[in-house]
């Protein structure tokens, strides 16, 4: 039986991705398409933020909605609002779960992560390496990959002047990697290229791009400061100019415990990857059908050149190919995952 109620405890509010593609479009998507409510909370100081928390925070904790799902979506602090869910979680352990999609654990001091772990009846994860080290501390885990959106946004063709593109946060480890494994490779190559970088928010770091990219005269970069980040049809309609997206990471346990988010972002709009082997993007991009795996700047490269020169028709199989595997990260396959990771352990209430 699937949920009736959902009580949603988040960490943040709707500038973190997570927070919006694990928390607000499933919910919404749930409430439309199964006719499950909710209540979405997360911390703020606002009245009308404490008044959502006080109302959903009473009502699951003493009158908890019949046949109903508590979840606490990456809480990691130690201050009131984090306190309070872990009386909630001890009360009401058989009805909550702990939703994680990061190593948060590595970045933040990992008691309160690993408290709800302990003390939830099931955790679920958004990626193997993630179910791998932190099954030890609740058994119960379950795999659910972070969904993408399918709005239909979809790439029809390449553009004439070959466009790489990237989606990310560039502040948080990945200019490392970019630096290390993709950026070089526009040195080798022996055309034009336009280069989108999605993600670049800090004025020292669009400085540091654009004098970067001076020793390319092959390269036109654009770095957009004008991205709307919760309208969601922008951001697959700019996603949707690239010709190959770009998901570069670091072989550490944090990134290895990433969700292949930007490669899924690409993918949902018909743009082919080119991709580090490694976890989880090794579970998402079929090498020579979607996209290529590349481990240095030679590989990458070579698969850009490579995707230029393909036929109209070899192109059209890539992105149609990529686009085919959407309904193992849609809306509906995370949901159908939650339902079913809350029907397993079912209880009437």
């Amino acid at each position: 039986m699937k949920p009736a109620f959902i009580y949603w405890f988040t960490f943040y509010n709707l500038a973190s991705p997570t927070v919006r593609y694990r928390g607000q479009y499933p919910l919404e998507f749930l409430k439309k398409n199964y006719g499950i409510d909710s209540y979405f909370v997360y911390p703020g100081y606002r009245f009308a933020n404490i008044w959502l928390f006080m109302k959903a925070y009473f009502s699951a904790l003493l009158f908890p909605k019949k046949d109903s799902l508590i979840v606490f979506q990456s809480v990691n602090s130690n201050f009131i609002y984090a306190n309070a869910l872990k009386l909630l979680a001890v009360v009401r352990k058989k009805q909550c779960f702990y939703d994680l999609d990061d190593a948060d654990y590595l970045r933040f001091r990992p008691d309160t992560i690993f408290y709800f772990i302990k003390n939830c009846s099931r955790l679920t994860v958004g990626s193997t390496e993630l179910l791998k080290n932190l099954s030890k501390l609740n058994s119960v885990a379950t795999l659910i990959t972070c969904p993408v959106p399918d709005l239909g946004i979809v790439k029809q063709k390449r553009n004439e002047l070959f466009t790489i593109g990237w989606i990310g946060d560039f502040g948080t480890g990945h200019k490392e990697s970019l630096l290390r494994h993709f950026f070089p490779s526009l040195n080798l190559l022996p055309f034009k290229v336009r280069v989108i970088l999605l993600g670049v928010g800090k004025q020292a770091e669009y400085d540091f791009l654009m004098e970067y990219f001076k020793q390319y005269t092959n390269v036109l970069p654009e770095i957009p400061q004008d991205i709307v980040w919760t309208d969601e049809v922008d951001i697959q309609q700019r996603i949707m100019q690239f010709d190959v997206g770009i998901a570069t990471l670091l072989d550490t346990e944090f990134y290895r415990s990433k969700s292949a988010f930007k490669m899924k972002q690409c993918f949902n709009n018909g743009v082919p990857v080119l991709s580090s082997d490694i976890a989880e993007n090794n579970l998402f991009l079929e090498h020579g059908k979607n996209g290529f795996f590349c481990s240095s700047p030679e590989d990458f490269a070579q698969r850009i050149r490579e995707i230029k020169e393909m036929k109209d028709e070899e192109y059209a199989r890539f992105s149609a190919y990529a686009r085919a595997g959407v309904n193992r990260f849609d809306l509906r396959f995370f949901c159908d995952r939650l339902i079913a990771t809350y029907e397993e352990h079912y209880t009437p209430s």
